[in-house]
């Protein structure tokens, strides 16, 4: 059979996929224009009473208002943060859905090999806070600086002990990273960043890799010393730390990993992504956000979706960089 489109130019020939596209482009502004027209679901993969459960209701408060819709939040625990992302995954992509978690925690989970496809493709709407991390060891160490720290690690591999959240944590993986570099301390995992705390001021173990807003009370009662900021950047509201790249001036991490951030379902038309975007981006800056923030220890971070995107992809390939080099079992 002859091809009726032979004699027609190539142009010509590809109008119509041109004009889906355009089509396809208009509704989803279409769509954007009228969302939200109901409530919005916000899904935490964490228990209520935690950090990231706190910050939800608090950003979901002011949301409200602007978006003049109602939020809810859903905590769906459990499975390292699986059962959450995977409810998330399988919801119809019209912005009223979406997933409120930790970058860290995501982008380990998308690195293991048994994480579903839909799951790795979810849609990054936007970073929203970052909590300020903390390298901070018990009191008597005898060490007050990082870089006697990093001195004595050296001369004494595997003589320390540091805990973390857990095993596969992201403060796992950055003790891992420091072994690399050869600083080889003993890992202590706990169930929680809390009880890892409660252990260091305890005497029970000598660091924690954790964040300055569960250090700073036992430091201010002389029963811590925070050594470093596990970051680039100094926080202005404590100035005293310094970051650990004035120790370690290659730190792999040199963005902050701690981002608590936005997805939405695959698939999730860019205009709806944008317009979530600014809305969130506005709401950390206000004045009233960035105080109740400051006194947690956090930050406001503002990106877009395309500069969220890049950053998530660049923590979660340096998470599996050290998974990789140090062959940790995720599974």
């Amino acid at each position: 059979m002859p091809d009726r489109l032979a004699n027609v130019p190539r142009g010509l020939r590809q109008l119509p996929r041109l004009l889906l596209s355009v089509l396809a482009v208009a509704s989803s502004a279409a769509t954007a224009q009228d969302y939200p027209s109901k409530p919005i679901h916000i899904i935490v993969p964490y228990a209520p009473g935690g950090v990231v459960d706190a910050t939800a209701r608090l950003l979901a408060e002011r949301l409200g208002p602007s978006l003049r819709q109602t939020f809810i939040i859903e905590n769906k625990a459990g499975a390292a943060g699986k059962i959450a992302a995977e409810f998330v995954s399988r919801a119809e992509p019209d912005g009223y859905t979406v997933l409120y978690t930790t970058t860290a925690d995501l982008s380990l989970l998308q690195g293991k090999p048994s994480t579903g496809e839909a799951i790795r493709k979810l849609t990054p709407i936007t970073a929203a806070i970052s909590p300020v991390g903390a390298i901070t060891a018990r009191s008597g160490l005898g060490l007050d600086s990082m870089e006697e720290l990093l001195a004595y690690v050296k001369s004494n591999p595997g003589k320390l002990t540091y805990g973390t959240a857990g095993y596969g944590s992201s403060q796992h993986l950055v003790g891992e990273y420091f072994k690399q570099q050869g600083y080889a301390m003993v890992h202590v995992p706990f169930n929680g960043i809390g009880p890892a705390m409660a252990a260091l001021a305890g005497g029970q173990i000598d660091l924690a890799i954790t964040n300055l807003a569960s250090s700073l009370p036992l430091a201010e009662d002389g029963r811590v010393k925070i050594l470093a900021l596990p970051q680039s950047e100094p926080f202005d509201d404590r100035p005293d730390i310094p970051p650990i790249t004035k120790a370690i001036p290659n730190f792999a991490f040199r963005r902050p990993f701690a981002l608590y951030a936005f997805y939405g379902p695959p698939g999730l038309p860019p205009a709806i992504v944008a317009k979530l975007a600014d809305e969130i981006g506005k709401t950390v800056v206000t004045p009233e956000i960035k105080a109740r923030l400051k006194a947690l220890s956090i930050v406001p971070i503002v990106t877009s979706p395309d500069e969220f995107a890049a950053m998530a992809q660049e923590i979660g390939a340096t998470f599996q960089t050290v998974i990789k080099s140090a062959d940790i079992k995720l599974e």
